[in-house]
């Protein structure tokens, strides 16, 4: 069970709960205190396009599928993968899906707007925040489920963003070949299958190998959270009403459903906690990519981007208050 997600006395004093909070405090800061620093290192002229282009390709086709799959193959198959967990997340993310496209009608969106809207109320940015999240505040233990949660959600969450657009901005149009393609291919997806192949398998890695996955892995998740700093952007409060509801749903209903979901089912706490921070995730930078791409709204999304990572560190500290107290 994760340090912090421990259930504590319910006799606790006051005193020791805002120690605990203070905890969570200084465990979760540094993650989005390095996102600062990536957002001033683009201001200041130290992260140009050119390089937070060429490092986010390294980061999200070599460095963080090589942490995810060392942490899966590493891992004991029977802890690390959960169907009531990946199953249950799987169930709100779907809730929300719906809910947010059932808004955007009666907003009477345009459907590229609405297409948008939906998306960055459910699609989290998992490889990049909620990892750094789960790895650096949950600590070591069950990094090997978080991992293989991580994988599967994001299976499900490019599966439903896709048939959005396509059904939706794409006119209906069927969805192509080099789409589906591109889909399948996703290299976390796939670092996470391989992953469990090794783990289920019982196939050892040798240990030079292990050592130098470990030395890419480290640079995985700092250069992830510094990119994420470099690529926001400011927005118009044009829509801002829009980009309220959006991050409303996306950083509030959405753990919130999972939250009492998991209670609802007795899922053990760790794994909880895992999915719950995932579900917590501000809105996937790729939601900007996808507007751009099939027909959506690129400047809603770029700023439910923007407001929903800004005001994750709040959130984060909230949700994981909660689940430490609880």
């Amino acid at each position: 069970m994760s340090r912090l997600t421990a259930p504590l006395p319910t006799d606790m004093p006051s005193v020791i709960v805002a120690c605990t909070m203070l905890t969570i405090i200084e465990n979760i800061s540094p993650v989005f205190l390095v996102i600062g620093l990536g957002y001033l290192s683009r201001k200041l002229g130290f992260l140009p396009d050119s390089f937070i282009q060429s490092a986010n390709r390294l980061v999200y086709y070599i460095a963080i599928p090589i942490l995810i799959f060392g942490e899966i193959s590493r891992g004991n198959f029977a802890e690390s993968f959960n169907p009531g967990q990946i199953g249950a997340t799987f169930l709100v993310v779907a809730v929300i899906f719906f809910l947010s496209l059932g808004i955007g009608g009666a907003m009477r969106l345009p459907p590229g707007g609405r297409a948008t809207f939906s998306q960055t109320s459910f699609h989290g940015n998992l490889g990049y925040v909620g990892l750094a999240v789960v790895f650096y505040v949950l600590g070591n233990e069950g990094r090997a489920a978080a991992s293989v949660l991580a994988g599967f959600l994001m299976l499900f969450q490019n599966f439903l963003s896709i048939s959005l657009f396509t059904l939706l901005a794409g006119g209906g149009k069927k969805l192509s070949l080099g789409m589906v393609w591109k889909f399948l291919g996703n290299p976390i997806i796939l670092a996470t299958l391989l992953g469990l192949v090794f783990s289920a398998g019982g196939v050892r890695i040798p240990g030079f190998m292990t050592r130098t996955f470990s030395i890419v892995a480290e640079m995985a998740l700092p250069l992830a959270l510094l990119i994420i700093g470099g690529s926001l952007k400011p927005f118009s409060t044009r829509r801002l009403r829009l980009v309220a509801l959006s991050t409303a749903l996306k950083l509030a209903i959405l753990p919130m459903a999972g939250f009492f979901l998991f209670r609802f089912i007795h899922l053990e706490p760790g794994a909880a906690g895992a999915a719950i921070i995932f579900l917590a995730s501000p809105s996937a930078t790729i939601s900007y990519v996808m507007a751009a791409e099939m027909g959506g709204d690129k400047d809603l999304a770029a700023a439910a981007v923007t407001a929903s990572t800004a005001l994750s560190i709040i959130t984060y500290t909230l949700w994981i208050g909660i689940m430490a107290t609880s």
